[in-house]
């Protein structure tokens, strides 16, 4: 008898020892169902594009910036999504001291914003004031032992204009100059309005939009403008034939200064795209607007292109032809 119950016990707990790897089996083979059932995280197929907007914080019809003074600068970002961890916007330039600006969210609207003031490094009684300071603003998600960057935006704020706005600025003659094969296209042209955060600023459809005989001439004569000085910058970076197109977009104010100059589409090619970006800001101050044109500054998008001849007509703001006969035979038609 004595013998009997330890084998009772040893039996009984081979038992459970048994029960035990079968409820741990039995849950193993039921765990992959039960993360089934749970409810996964859906993953956006359809991702927001980030949008990014820079707008001078100062008069509208006054686009001039002085040299030498702070400059205020507002900044928004959308396409970012609205967690916990705070967005900077760290602005660097060789013309100001670099500042870094926390963004406020503004999650009915999905966007990022802020205002900064940059600070002039002083200069030296010989040095030349640039005619622009490129602003490089890299926004961050900044953690507590680091920022980690995701997204890089370049403007240009053009400064201290010293030659004289005439609404006579006479354009130099065209054919008299052999220039490079180059073509330049006034786009788009809208009228800049107090930014909406809700949506991004798309581009108008202006189709239907018809111009006068003077606001084709304005059009015509900035698009002759930026022809010169492009065909000048890209013969300096492209000597053999190439094919590509750069889009720039500035605001242009009334009194005729271009300002918060940027690369809509790139090139490919980073000297081409800085070709454009300084063929818009050496062929500014433009002519001033007449009082037939907008009153308020306006959204200019200009398409570059290399390895066509020289087209001194622009075109209008709905992407048709300007009409009239071309300066120079032999020039290709817009497809």
């Amino acid at each position: 008898m004595g013998r009997i119950r330890p084998m009772k016990t040893l039996h009984h707990r081979i038992l459970m020892l048994l029960a035990e790897l079968c409820c741990v089996a039995s849950f193993l083979l039921l765990s992959p169902a039960f993360s089934a059932s749970l409810p996964q995280p859906v993953a956006s197929s359809n991702p927001m594009k980030r949008w990014v907007q820079f707008e001078l914080n100062q008069p509208e019809s006054i686009g001039d910036q002085q040299a030498g003074k702070p400059v205020t600068l507002r900044i928004l970002l959308r396409g970012q999504a609205i967690g916990r961890a705070p967005v900077v916007a760290i602005c660097e330039s060789k013309v100001f001291y670099p500042r870094t600006v926390t963004l406020e969210p503004d999650a009915a609207f999905l966007v990022w914003q802020g205002t900064v003031t940059l600070e002039p490094i002083p200069m030296s009684r010989t040095s030349v004031p640039p005619k622009a300071a490129r602003v490089q603003v890299t926004f961050a998600r900044s953690r507590s032992d680091k920022a980690e960057r995701f997204l890089r935006r370049v403007v240009y704020i053009t400064l201290d204009q010293t030659e004289p706005v005439s609404e006579e600025r006479a354009l130099p003659p065209v054919q008299g100059e052999a220039l490079p094969g180059e073509d330049v296209i006034v786009e788009e042209v809208q009228k800049a309005v107090a930014p909406i955060v809700a949506h991004p600023v798309f581009e108008e459809d202006l189709g239907a939009r018809t111009l006068s005989g003077e606001k084709k001439a304005y059009w015509r004569q900035v698009s002759q403008l930026i022809n010169r000085t492009w065909a000048r910058h890209v013969r300096a970076v492209r000597h053999a034939p190439s094919s590509e197109t750069v889009k720039i977009r500035f605001k242009l104010y009334p009194n005729g200064r271009a300002q918060l100059i940027e690369v809509e589409k790139g090139s490919g090619a980073r000297e081409i795209d800085e070709a454009g970006i300084h063929a818009v800001i050496q062929a500014q101050p433009f002519p001033p607007f007449s009082a037939e044109l907008e009153d308020g500054p306006v959204d200019v998008h200009v398409r570059m292109r290399t390895g066509s001849q020289v087209r001194p007509l622009g075109m209008e703001p709905d992407g048709s032809p300007l009409q009239g006969k071309p300066e120079a035979p032999g020039q290709p038609s817009k497809k």
